[in-house]
């Protein structure tokens, strides 16, 4: 099984993180990662920032990005198109924005609504 990166910040993104920590007790093919809006930012410290997605992005076979805002998400697929040996996977709960995020190098995009969902197709997508 590949190993999967999650990266996200928001509602939608705590209940991701909630549903897998409740019902799986092995997530060792699984990091979440919170993303901080410095990483968007023009006076950022690009290698510093860069490097660490760089890294992690080498480790794993899926990226899924669980943006607050559309501003966020736009950021978020920019940055991961960057480095994308993996497929990469937008999950937001405005399906609006579809398109654009395809156009910008997102691989799928998946519509989910924040709570009464179960996230454990998270820990298989790997595969």
């Amino acid at each position: 099984m590949g190993k999967v990166l999650v990266v996200g910040k928001g509602k939608l993104f705590q209940s991701v993180k909630e549903s897998i920590g409740a019902t799986h007790t092995d997530t060792s093919n699984l990091e979440t990662v919170d993303y901080d809006e410095e990483w968007f930012k023009p006076t950022r410290k690009l290698k510093e920032c860069d490097g660490i997605m760089v890294h992690k992005s080498e480790q794993y076979n899926c990226v899924y990005l669980f943006p607050n805002s559309l501003f966020d998400g736009i950021n978020l697929v920019r940055l991961f198109s960057e480095f994308k040996p993996f497929r990469l996977f937008v999950v937001t709960h405005n399906h609006q924005n579809s398109s654009q995020y395809k156009k910008m190098g997102a691989d799928f995009v998946i519509f989910s609504k924040p709570d009464g969902y179960s996230y454990n197709w998270l820990l298989t997508s790997g595969t």
